[in-house]
This record gives C-alpha cells, sequence and structure tokens, in this order.
C-alpha cells in the first residue's frame, strides 16, 4: 500500500506517543477538552466586551457563531457520508493511540479543527483584541495537532476542517444575512 503525505505525517507524530507521558496527557487535553476553553472563552469574551456597550453586536456574534457552526457541521457529515474515511486506529490497528472517540466511521474532514477554528476567526471577525485573537489561534492549532497525536486524525482531516472552518467564518456574514436570517424571521412568526 503506497502511503499518502497524509499517512506519512501521521505516523512520524504517532512515533512520538508514549516516549514522554506528560505530553500525552497535555496532547489528550488539548484533543478532548481544549475547544471547550475556546468556546467559553469566545462567549467570555461576547458576553463581558459587547453585552453592555453593543448589544446588537453580541446578537450579531451570536448568530455568526450558529450559522457558521451548524452549516459547516451539516455539510462536514455530508462530506463523511459521501466520502467515507475511517479514522487512523480503524485503518491501522497497530497505531498508539490515546482517545477513542465515539464515532469510528468519521476522520475527514475534523469537525473538532472546524469548531474550533471557527469559534477563533468569528471572535476576531468581530473585533477581540490582539491578545485574545493570537491565543485562539494558538489554542485551536493546539486542538487541531492534538487531534492527530492522539491517534483519531489524519493530517487531511485538519486540513479539510481548516479549510471549511475558514469558508464558514469568512461566509458567516452573508449566510446569516441570506440563509439563516430569514430562517429566524419565519420560525418568529409563529412565536
Amino acid at each position: 500500500m503506497k502511503l499518502s503525505w497524509s499517512h506519512k505525517l501521521f505516523f512520524r507524530v504517532n512515533a512520538q506517543v508514549g516516549k514522554r507521558k506528560w505530553v500525552d496527557g497535555l496532547m489528550y487535553f488539548c484533543a478532548h477538552w481544549l475547544i471547550y476553553i475556546i468556546g467559553i472563552m469566545a462567549m467570555w469574551w461576547g458576553a463581558f466586551s459587547l453585552v453592555d456597550e453593543q448589544p446588537d453586536l453580541f446578537v450579531g456574534f451570536i448568530k455568526l457563531l450558529l450559522t457558521g457552526l451548524v452549516l459547516a457541521e451539516i455539510l462536514s457529515y455530508g462530506i463523511a457520508l459521501l466520502w467515507r474515511h475511517p479514522r487512523p486506529y480503524i485503518e491501522f490497528p497497530h497505531i498508539k493511540y490515546i482517545l477513542k472517540p465515539v464515532e469510528s466511521w468519521k476522520s475527514f474532514p475534523s469537525d473538532h479543527t472546524i469548531f474550533s477554528f471557527i469559534f477563533a476567526l468569528i471572535t476576531i471577525h468581530i473585533g477581540a483584541p490582539l491578545v485574545l485573537s493570537g491565543l485562539l489561534i494558538v489554542l485551536a492549532m493546539l486542538v487541531a495537532y492534538g487531534r492527530v497525536y492522539v491517534g483519531v486524525h489524519y493530517p487531511r482531516d485538519i486540513v479539510g476542517g481548516l479549510f471549511l472552518a475558514v469558508v464558514f467564518a469568512l461566509g458567516a456574514p452573508w449566510l446569516l444575512e441570506y440563509v439563516t436570517q430569514p430562517m429566524y424571521n419565519v420560525i418568529g412568526l409563529f412565536f
């Protein structure tokens, strides 16, 4: 079997598993829990920076996040259903892995990467300070790397997730105006 660039890079990263327990623990944390911290940081910033001074901007921030996250996730699962790729520990049972997710059938694209970068990019788009912006990007990169390190994604899954995150973060204002806001308006008629 000829290995792709993604397989080769995955095996280089996977070779590090088990060499340093503290790195394994850190990467487990990054792969599994850090996504929640990114979301909390983004929401915390929005709640404490926007609610009092610019409540309409905070509502727009929430709508942009929901638009980007939900529509990206729908497309992500659509892609996964059409282009099935098992996770590394399924395709190569001999690899070392630290985390075993619930779903084994969906590897491409990485949903954790999508969510992490959409939270980061939309928060930056709304006007987060430079330090927070940089921190969110670094944390999102740690989530992405952690997913490869713990054995649940190939690098190509991360690239695919990053691509979708950028597309949906940049496209969220347009999608909100022409897709989701009209849906909110129709739903609002009934409540």
